[in-house]
C-alpha cells in the first residue's frame, strides 16, 4: 500500500512522529508535512505565495517539509511526490479533538483528507484529545512530558490498531474517496471500543479575544453535541469515534 502522510501541527509534533513510525509498517510511506503549524486552516490552499520544499532526514522514508497548508501538502504529495496516486492519505495525529461540524470544517487535519478525496484518494484523519495541561504545555513552549507521551503512545497504538481493524473489515474501504475522521479520547473507558458515529452538530461562537490593541484567537468552548450516536457522545463516554465524511453527498438533497 502506498501511503502519503501529512498533518497540520507541523513537523515538530511528537504525535506526528508517532504516526510516521506506526504507518511505516503498513506500506510504502512518503511524508509531506507543513514546515510550520497550520491548525485551523481547514481546506485552504496557497494561491499567491510561492511554496518551498525542503528534504527532511530522520523519518525512515522519503520526507519533505512544505511551506504551505495541510491541503497544499496533500495535493502536492499526491501529484508531485508519487509517480502514481497513493492508495491512502493519512492526516495527523492531530493534537486535540476534531469532533463536531464546526471543528470538522475548520480542521487542517481533516482539510488534508478532503483535498485527498477531491483527487479521488481515500483518507483517514486521526485526532487525539489531550488533557488541558498537556495541550497548554505544547502550545506555550513546544514541550510535552516524556513519561506522559510514552503512556499516550501505548494507548494510541492500541486505538489506531483497532480503528484499522474496523476499516479493513470493510472490503471496499480503499475504493471510496471519503475521509474517515477518527477522534481518540484522552481517558479511554475501561471497555473502550471504536464506534462508527455521525458528525455532531457542535458549533462555536467567538473565536477571538481582545489583547491590548489586537485580537487573539481564543475560542469560546462550545457545548458539545452529545446526541446518541454522535462523535461527541462517543468521546464523552471514553470511546473512539469514527465518522465517515463524503464530499459527494453535500448539496445533493432537495427539500
Amino acid at each position: 500500500m502506498k501511503i502519503l502522510l501529512t498533518n497540520d501541527d507541523s513537523l515538530d509534533s511528537p504525535l506526528f512522529r508517532f504516526a510516521v513510525d506506526y504507518f511505516l509498517d503498513m506500506g510504502e510511506v512518503k511524508v509531506v508535512v507543513p514546515m510550520e503549524e497550520q491548525s485551523w486552516k481547514g481546506k485552504s490552499m496557497t494561491r499567491f505565495d510561492k511554496l518551498t520544499l525542503t528534504s527532511l532526514d530522520g523519518y525512515g522514508c522519503e520526507a519533505y517539509g512544505l511551506s504551505g497548508t495541510p491541503a497544499d501538502c496533500a495535493n502536492f504529495g499526491i501529484y508531485h511526490v508519487f509517480d502514481e496516486k497513493p492508495d491512502l492519505v493519512i492526516s495527523g495525529v492531530n493534537m486535540g479533538s476534531n469532533a463536531g461540524l464546526s471543528f470538522m470544517i475548520s480542521s487542517g487535519t481533516i482539510g488534508a483528507g478532503l483535498e485527498a478525496n477531491i483527487a479521488g484518494v481515500p483518507a483517514v484523519a486521526l485526532s487525539q484529545v489531550l488533557p488541558p495541561g498537556a495541550f497548554q504545555s505544547w502550545a506555550v513552549d513546544r514541550q510535552m512530558d516524556s513519561e506522559y507521551l510514552e503512556t499516550l503512545f501505548v494507548r494510541m497504538d492500541a486505538m489506531t490498531g483497532r480503528v484499522f481493524d474496523v476499516l479493513k473489515s470493510k472490503g471496499d474501504w480503499l475504493q471510496a474517496p471519503v475521509t474517515w475522521s477518527v477522534n481518540m479520547p484522552s481517558e479511554p473507558a475501561g471497555d473502550w471500543q471504536v464506534e462508527e458515529t455521525t458528525l455532531g452538530q457542535t458549533l462555536y461562537t467567538s473565536c477571538f479575544k481582545k489583547e491590548g490593541d489586537v485580537y487573539q484567537h481564543n475560542i469560546d468552548r462550545p457545548e458539545v453535541d452529545q446526541t446518541p450516536g454522535s462523535d461527541g457522545a462517543a468521546l464523552k463516554d471514553g470511546h473512539v469515534s469514527m465518522t465517515r465524511l463524503d464530499l459527494r453527498v453535500i448539496g445533493q438533497e432537495i427539500n
